[in-house]
């Protein structure tokens, strides 16, 4: 049985938070991956994993407030708890468009003002 594109991303979602990268690459898609948010932009899914294992460590929880599946496309609306020199909650919307069984875009959007000191991005500004 396939899976459906919400599982696939809630998979995806679920190793991000168990710091599995191995599992969050093998659902990424492999050509024509793409990642967007206000902080950094990756065209390789290799790229994107490896700049994830260095900057999800001040991650301490998330909640997901709701979701909505439209086809291929799923969006999420979490709050992120994280640590930075103090704690913060972010709150975050996510778009991941899934296809062929594996994801091939991530839009994500929210304030970035707390990472853009820590996290500067070597590649191309969004």
């Amino acid at each position: 049985m396939t899976p459906d594109p919400l599982s696939i991303v809630d998979a995806y979602l679920a190793a991000q938070l168990a710091r599995d990268y191995e599992t969050m690459r093998g659902l990424l898609a492999d050509t024509g991956f793409c990642y967007r948010s206000p902080i950094a932009m990756f065209d390789r899914a290799d790229d994107f994993i490896q700049y994830a294992a260095v900057s999800s460590g001040i991650i301490i929880d998330r909640e997901i407030r709701k979701v909505f599946v439209d086809g291929e496309d799923i969006c999420h609306f979490m709050t992120y708890r994280i640590q930075i020199s103090e704690k913060l909650a972010i709150e975050t919307a996510q778009w991941s468009h899934v296809h062929e069984d594996r994801i091939q875009r991530i839009e994500a959007v929210f304030d970035a003002s707390a990472y853009r000191e820590l996290f500067p991005n070597d590649g191309p500004t969004p």
